[in-house]
């Protein structure tokens, strides 16, 4: 596998059914690996390899978080509440006549203007 973000994408395209995700784990660990040994020779982050190196390694990245993804979300669905926010009432609420509901709202507005 070549070391740049492109080269990557590709080689991850072309081999998702028959790679692993230790396996991807264990890429990722050999790049990093090399690029801090890039940095502690005092190699420039300008040069075109150590810029190739975390490309790939951003891309490696982004396929594990990828892979990881749809897990936690199926978790996060299987721990969601569907049950009704209000339970129906056991009873059927009394139906009030015209004049009871006048009276009601006359003492309302009455208690509200104290």
């Amino acid at each position: 596998m070549a070391t740049n973000g492109e080269s990557a994408r590709k080689w991850l395209e072309e081999n998702r059914e028959q790679i692993s995700e230790e396996r991807i784990i264990q890429i990722r660990s050999n790049l990093l690996k090399k690029i801090n040994q890039m940095a502690d020779a005092d190699n420039l982050n300008e040069s075109d390899e150590h810029q190739g190196l975390l490309e790939a390694l951003d891309v490696m990245d982004a396929w594990l978080q990828e892979r990881a993804a749809p897990q936690e979300v199926t978790a996060e669905t299987s721990m969601l509440d569907y049950s009704p926010l209000i339970q129906e009432p056991s009873e059927a609420a009394p139906q009030l006549t015209q004049e009871e509901k006048l009276r009601r709202f006359q003492n309302l507005l009455k208690a509200t203007k104290q």
